[in-house]
This record gives C-alpha cells, structure tokens and sequence, in this order.
C-alpha cells in the first residue's frame, strides 16, 4: 500500500538503509530531506552544498526529497523516493553519473528507466566552450553554472517538461509522478550551493516553492505523465515503517555510514 502524504511527514519523510540494520531514531526538523547515498553518491561537494542551503530554513510548504550525485539508486532508497512522491511531495533527483565509470553509468541508467521512466544518454563532455551555463526555463529563466559534463535526456519523447537544455541537449526535465513532483537533473547543481551560488540558491528555493504540477507556459511538453507501479512500490515501503528504517533526518543530512548502525555500535 503506498503511504499517504500525513503517513509520510509523520514517519519523518526520509530514509533508509543499513542493509537489515535498523536506523537510530532521529526527530522530525524540517519538511526537506537531503538524501546522502554515501558510496552511491559521486560529488561529496553536492551532499554538502544542499545541505547548506537550507540551513536555518523550515519555509518549504510539502515534503521534498533532494537526492544529490546519485549513482545507482538501490531498492531502499528508490522506496524513500517513491514513498515521497506518492505523499504528494517533491522530489529532486541528481544525477551524479557524469562523473563515473561505465559500469556504474549502466547501473544509474538501468534503475532510472526501470523504477521512474527516465530516459538517459551517456555523459556528454562541455568544455571548452565560451558559455559555461545550462539554461533554465522554470520554475524562472536562469543561466546556471555547467561543470563540465552533464547527463542528457535520450531525444525521444519523454512524457515530461524539460525544464533546462544546453547546446540543445536537454539535461532537466519535470513531470507528474504518481502524486508527487520529479524533477531530475543531469547537471549537478549542488556543487554550486556549496560554492555559495546565489542564482544557483534562488532556483533551487524556486522550485520547491512552486505550486505542485505547474507548467511553464506555452511548454509542448506536459509534466503530467503518472509513472508506471514498479516492483519496488507499495509494500516496501509499509515493511521498512514496520521495520522502523523510516526516520526523519533534515539539513542535518542521512548518512548512512553513520546513522544506519544498530544501537551500541
């Protein structure tokens, strides 16, 4: 059974996995989860940078997920995000692929495709070029700072928005999923909120802001696809809350070396 948006906020909206071992329980602080996947995460500089810019912040009005420099995403967390979405809230899913080997990019390709509906190709090298930005369209138009690679979107149809391109690849895209918001980013924005990117803060403060499903106007691209059930959905995520894996962690960020260790550890 899929949780609903009061089951979610009330188990604390976020987390994870210790591989069986239960979680240390941890109190609910704020409405925005930054998911670290520890070995799963390829730019630490990422965890970091979300993770600061939301401290001393509890303004975000629905629970969001912020899942930075992912790599492969396993069943426990792939749970975290659906559970979030069906509770109607949004999530942000960085794609840190760009910066790793091929085995791993398959790995990334394969559980996006299989678990959310997102279309990748392989990681496309920028540099050198005379104008170092990915150009957004929502939640406002922004010229944010590339890092030298990016994870772009397959050109076929996807039943999504995008949202932000470069050179004309399409490298974010939003859309419906389930009764939540996805929004999935081939280059990675957390190193520039680590670095103190102001525009880089303001889009990410827009975009959670921004009013559930809404579209850019004139886009040709509606955000409502509703993604497929997958084998991971429902139950899973009623069995890590019965399991007590399910624990509230905020800007003072998941991480699973430290915080998926049985008591007495």
């Amino acid at each position: 059974m899929s949780m609903t948006r009061r089951q979610f906020m009330g188990s604390g909206a976020a987390v994870v996995w210790g591989l069986g071992q239960a979680s240390r329980a941890v109190a609910p602080v704020s409405r925005c989860i930054v998911l670290d996947l520890g070995e799963h995460c390829s730019l630490r500089e990422s965890v970091a940078g979300y993770r600061s810019a939301f401290a001393g912040t509890n303004r975000i009005p629905r629970p969001s997920l912020i899942v930075p420099a992912a790599l492969e995403v396993q069943p426990p967390a792939m749970r975290a995000i659906l559970s979030c979405l069906h509770a109607g809230g949004t999530v942000v899913l960085e794609s840190g692929a760009a910066f790793t080997d091929e085995r791993r990019f398959v790995a990334h390709r394969g559980s996006l495709r299989d678990h959310l509906q997102v279309h990748i190709e392989p990681p496309v090298d920028l540099w050198p070029r005379r104008t170092p930005y990915i150009d957004f369209t929502w939640p406002h138009p922004a010229k944010l700072r590339d890092f030298s690679r990016v994870v772009p979107l397959e050109r076929r149809g996807h039943a999504a928005e995008i949202i932000a391109s470069i050179d004309g690849l399409p490298v974010a895209i939003k859309r419906r999923s389930r009764q939540g918001t996805l929004i999935f980013l081939g280059s990675p924005l957390g190193p520039g909120l680590w670095a103190g990117d102001a525009d880089a803060k303001r889009w990410l403060g827009d975009a959670l802001l921004a009013p559930p499903h809404e579209r850019q106007a004139g886009s040709s691209r509606p955000g409502d696809h509703e993604g497929g059930q997958s084998a991971q959905d429902g139950p899973g995520c009623q069995g890590d809350q019965e399991a007590g894996a399910v624990r509230a962690y905020g800007p003072e960020r998941m991480d699973v070396r430290r915080d998926c260790q049985p008591e007495g550890a």
